[in-house]
């Protein structure tokens, strides 16, 4: 029976004892040197008062400025020299004064803490890099990714008995590798640039699904040990198809990586994972909060421009609605008494539906209720907002609109319309629809619109639908034919009564993909 390969690359190494090791030598900074300098420098040792004396700051919690206690209060210095009488005959001073050596102390601390920052400051950075979104976490979620990041590492690294762990990203163009957390080694590493995922040969076998173990990197430098280690171990972070980085281990010492070791690591970088996904989920979900909140209240401003049911004239009745797919949609209805004592009217459709949609449908209505208080006629207000809608250029201006204008007393009206908007005039006699022009505004800029003069009889309805109305069940709304009836069955009943029946007739559970935003205005003479 043929034994099973092993999933993973492993390198043996023979006796490394006697190899020498040509790796570099870290020039990282180190506190306890500087202060070992600045002893030997000034002939005063700094000793701590109850803490380490150059430490991080305590106490800190997310959103708080770090409190570090004064100097004075961590530190103390005393003089390295021999004292009276213990080593010579007389005391020997030390090489500078104790006040310019505190001086130059308090300097250095200041250095330290300032570094501590902006250490602290890095970390949070590529924490929010990591998450690879385009908008940035709270300062809160990233301190905490990167705590999380760091004590996964930390696990790994003691499970496996590594001395140092680190996570590699991609960035957005799979190029490059770059440090984003580490445990082990010094914070300004982080600052590093990036390395170039090309020539890194264990990342890339690590990113194809496998795990790399490199036992002794002196003798296997073709792999490209990103940090001057001994040994170490890669892992994929992701999958083969959705790679997202790599997970180092690293030993000081030459060693044999276990099973045990592997499927440890391979935990830990699925965590990491975890945490990062849930990390940019959490962000998702605040900003799809936030988003459905503002389209809410944008959706409240829309409706409070639709008019109220108050009657226009005592001869007159006039009603309608404007039903959007969602909080914020592309039909409008509008009405209003001009200064001239016409009833002027108009509904309008955007062909795009949500916030886009809003913004053309809001750009209409509004082109229209500029135009009460001037003298117009209905096709010239078409041709003005056909002219605002063409010169926008991009984004999607295209909509439906018509518009009249009604004189109270001999009942003619004037009206114009554009697009898929559909208009009738209802009576005892029949229906007969309104003649459109079937371009849509801001479709071409040379369009020539029509007015139609009609002149409506005691109890004629003069009824104005939107595309998404009269578009079929499947689209949300109802065909023509049904619209039309249902009209003739209750052209007796009050225009609002009218109004919500028809609104009772669309179908509520149309596909969201195909459903397009209603409308509908009617207006009827009474006598």
């Amino acid at each position: 029976m043929s034994k099973k390969a092993a999933s993973y690359l492993r390198l043996h190494a023979a006796d490394s004892d006697s190899i020498a090791s040509d790796q570099p030598v870290s020039s990282d900074f180190n506190i306890d040197t500087l202060m070992d300098c600045f002893t030997r420098a000034t002939g005063w040792m700094p000793m701590p008062q109850g803490r380490a004396p150059h430490a991080r700051p305590g106490g800190v919690h997310a959103g708080d400025k770090p409190r570090v206690p004064p100097l004075a209060e961590r530190v103390r210095l005393v003089c390295t020299e021999p004292i009276d009488g213990a080593l010579e005959d007389e005391p020997i001073a030390p090489v500078v004064p104790q006040a310019d050596a505190w001086a130059l102390l308090e300097q250095i601390d200041g250095l330290i803490q300032q570094l501590h920052g902006a250490e602290e400051r890095l970390e949070e950075q590529e924490a929010q890099l990591a998450t690879a979104v385009g908008v940035s976490i709270s300062r809160d979620e990233a301190r905490l990714l990167g705590d999380k990041l760091k004590d996964t590492l930390h696990r790994a690294a003691a499970q496996t008995g590594s001395d140092a762990a680190a996570i590699y990203l991609l960035d957005e163009t799979t190029s490059q590798l770059k440090l984003r957390s580490a445990w082990g080694m010094s914070a300004s590493r982080l600052s590093q640039p990036a390395r170039p995922l090309r020539g890194a040969l264990a990342d890339l076998e690590a990113l194809m699904g496998n795990a790399v173990l490199i036992e002794n990197t002196a003798l296997a430098p073709e792999w490209n040990c990103p940090e001057p280690f001994t040994a170490g171990m890669c892992l994929p972070i992701g999958s083969p198809t959705m790679p997202q980085g790599t997970l180092w281990l690293w030993s000081d010492h030459v060693r044999d990586f276990s099973s045990l070791d592997i499927e440890v690591a391979r935990l830990a970088a699925d965590k990491i994972l975890v945490e990062i996904e849930r990390c940019v989920l959490a962000d998702e979900v605040v900003s799809t909060r936030r988003a459905a909140r503002d389209a809410e209240q944008a959706g409240h401003l829309q409706a409070s421009r639709l008019p109220s049911n108050q009657p226009l004239h005592a001869d007159y009745e006039i009603g309608g609605w404007s039903l959007q797919t969602g909080d914020l949609g592309g039909c409008f209805h509008t009405w209003t008494l001009t200064p001239k004592g016409l009833i002027a009217a108009g509904l309008g459709a955007a062909e795009s539906g949500g916030a886009v949609g809003a913004l053309v449908a809001a750009s209409v209505q509004t082109v229209l209720e500029t135009c009460w208080n001037s003298p117009h006629r209905p096709s010239q207000v078409l041709r003005r907002a056909n002219d605002i809608l063409w010169e926008a250029q991009d984004g999607d201006w295209r909509s439906s609109l018509a518009y009249l204008l009604a004189h109270p007393e001999s009942g003619s009206i004037q009206i114009a319309a554009a697009g898929a908007v559909r208009a009738f005039i209802v009576g005892r006699r029949g229906f007969r629809p309104i003649r459109s022009v079937p371009t849509l505004l801001a479709e071409q800029p040379d369009t020539r619109f029509y007015n139609e003069q009609l002149c409506i009889e005691g109890g004629d309805l003069l009824v104005i639908a939107s595309p998404g109305t009269v578009a079929g069940p499947a689209a949300g709304g109802i065909t023509e034919n049904d619209l039309l009836q249902a009209i003739r069955t209750m052209e007796d009943e009050p225009v609002e009564e009218i109004a919500d029946a028809l609104a009772r007739m669309l179908p509520v559970n149309a596909p969201t993909e195909t459903a397009r935003d209603r409308g509908l205005l009617v207006l009827r003479r009474r006598f």
